[in-house]
């Protein structure tokens, strides 16, 4: 399973165990959902990171494409 936060933290779970597989700070609050697609014979998860809003103090940054770590 995935989830997020506002701290700009996002984390991968193992749904049966709950132990984390994978985790990123993304470098900016993300206020929004996830969406899943597959590319070239793989799934891609994709976030939206830089959320602000005045009544939550969140890291104000700039929005940026990322890629995985195949530069994909």
């Amino acid at each position: 399973m995935f989830f997020d936060d506002l701290g700009g933290n996002f984390h991968a779970r193992d749904a049966a165990t709950g132990q984390q597989l994978w985790g990123q700070d993304l470098g900016g609050a993300i206020g929004g959902g996830m969406i899943t697609c597959p590319a070239n014979g793989t799934q891609k998860i994709a976030v939206a990171a830089g959320f602000t809003h005045i009544a939550w103090p969140t890291r104000i940054v700039t929005a940026k494409v990322g890629l995985d770590s195949a530069g994909q």
